[in-house]
């Protein structure tokens, strides 16, 4: 049982770095199983890019929508749809960020620098913005 809120603090920020670090490694198993589909992808790869574009687009939307400030903190089953909710959502983001820019290399491999660089700034960003919308809220509970 959490005795007091700066050991609930620190166990919420522990299972929110869990949490992206399963984000990351599931994204990296799910590029690796989907290599392979990706390396039959000619010219039409684009296709392909504008379509995947839909699945991101749409995690974000979902995402971004969300506040931890909504979540009641203290209690472990709301805290756990939270950390489910957040972690499909950047798999999703993450998953799709980088079968589109693997899919773009194929298609124009003169912008892999740049592809690569957006890819890590975006997927950066949501994983930063993760832990800014929870230390929000850590420090309203502090206050």
């Amino acid at each position: 049982m959490i005795q007091n809120s700066k050991q609930l603090i620190s166990l919420l920020i522990k299972q929110n770095i869990l949490k992206n670090i399963t984000v990351v490694l599931l994204t990296i198993v799910l590029v690796m199983w989907s290599k392979t589909y990706i390396d039959s992808v000619q010219e039409s790869g684009m296709d392909a890019v504008l379509f995947l574009s839909i699945f991101p687009l749409g995690a974000m939307f979902a995402y971004f929508a969300f506040r931890y400030s909504d979540t009641d903190l203290k209690s472990a089953d709301h805290r756990a749809l939270a950390d489910i909710a957040t972690f499909i959502f950047l798999t999703i983001i993450c998953f799709s960020v980088i079968i589109s820019t693997l899919l773009g290399i194929v298609t124009l491999p003169t912008m892999r620098y740049p592809f690569y660089i957006l890819a890590a700034l975006l997927i950066s960003g949501c994983l930063v913005y993760d832990f800014w919308n929870l230390y929000c809220n850590l420090k309203k509970m502090q206050e």
